[in-house]
């Protein structure tokens, strides 16, 4: 792994990451009690409370969305923020199309409002942290030759 994808796959970690956390604060959260699955009692037993989360566990996530991303987007050959944009959202559709609605399908965890605005949310957050990768692989250059290693 060069220096470049190391690079672009930690910062679209962050980006990613802190997007996630502010959709989810302002938006997901309220949601979530507004329109509930289950119970709050059951909800409670389904989600760690901040001070019991485990820590490593949400880098290795984080971490690897990050770097998902940015290997998606090394892959479609996207090097600037528009081109991150579009194969970004393509694939954020996709992606969350399958997560979110396989977790609605199979499980009671959304009710169906939660279900897509969750799915709006999520597609939003990994569209831009997309393009933040294709942005910073592309930047410095206009023609890119990574070597694998």
């Amino acid at each position: 792994m060069n220096k470049k994808i190391l690079v672009s796959g930690l910062v679209t970690t962050v980006i990613n990451l802190l997007l996630h956390t502010a959709a989810y604060i302002l938006i997901l959260k309220d949601v979530y009690r507004s329109y509930p699955a289950v119970s709050e009692e059951f909800r409670n037993q389904l989600s760690r409370p901040l001070d019991q989360l485990i820590v490593w566990a949400m880098v290795v996530t984080s971490l690897s969305m990050g770097f998902l991303i940015t290997l998606v987007m090394k892959w479609a050959g996207a090097n600037t923020f528009t081109s991150g944009l579009k194969y970004g959202f393509v694939f954020s559709l996709l992606f969350w199309g399958s997560v979110n609605f396989g977790l609605y399908a199979s499980s009671n965890f959304f009710s169906t409002t939660s279900v897509f605005i969750d799915y709006a949310c999520s597609v939003t957050v990994m569209t831009i942290a997309a393009a933040v990768a294709a942005w910073l692989l592309g930047s410095g250059k206009t023609n890119i030759n990574f070597k694998e290693s």
